[in-house]
């Protein structure tokens, strides 16, 4: 026989596990009293959310229900923000490098010249 916990077994944020939870109606978490939500600037983000309460350690949050299909596009923009930040660093390095050895290309150059003048003045 299956006994009633009391919740669903969620993730809390808190105890950094899974938990009993108890959904609470968002303004129990002083939260305004709507659970379905969308973003004016894009209208196809939409979500519902609900106020939680872990029954291990008391912490409450918000959670929002998503589609899955934002989720997996999210991880898919932050894998490719991660990859164009990771190259952007080795642009960085590289155009260091770069510069540094530009700079002692000018230099050699000037010593050059200045050779050159002198010896047109000999």
């Amino acid at each position: 026989m299956r006994q009633h916990q009391g919740g669903t077994q969620k993730w809390c944020p808190n105890c950094e596990g899974i938990q009993v939870c108890t959904a609470v109606s968002p303004t129990q978490l002083g939260e305004e009293s709507a659970q379905r939500w969308y973003r004016s600037d894009h209208d196809d983000i939409r979500w519902f959310r609900r106020g939680q309460v872990c029954q291990q350690c008391g912490h409450k949050w918000l959670s929002a229900e998503i589609e899955e299909e934002f989720v997996n596009e999210l991880v898919e923009l932050r894998d490719a923000l991660n990859d164009i930040k990771m190259n952007a660093e080795a642009y960085v390095a590289d155009s260091k490098k770069a510069a540094s050895r530009l700079d002692k290309l000018t230099e050699s150059l000037q010593v050059l010249r200045a050779l050159k003048i002198y010896k047109k003045q000999r």
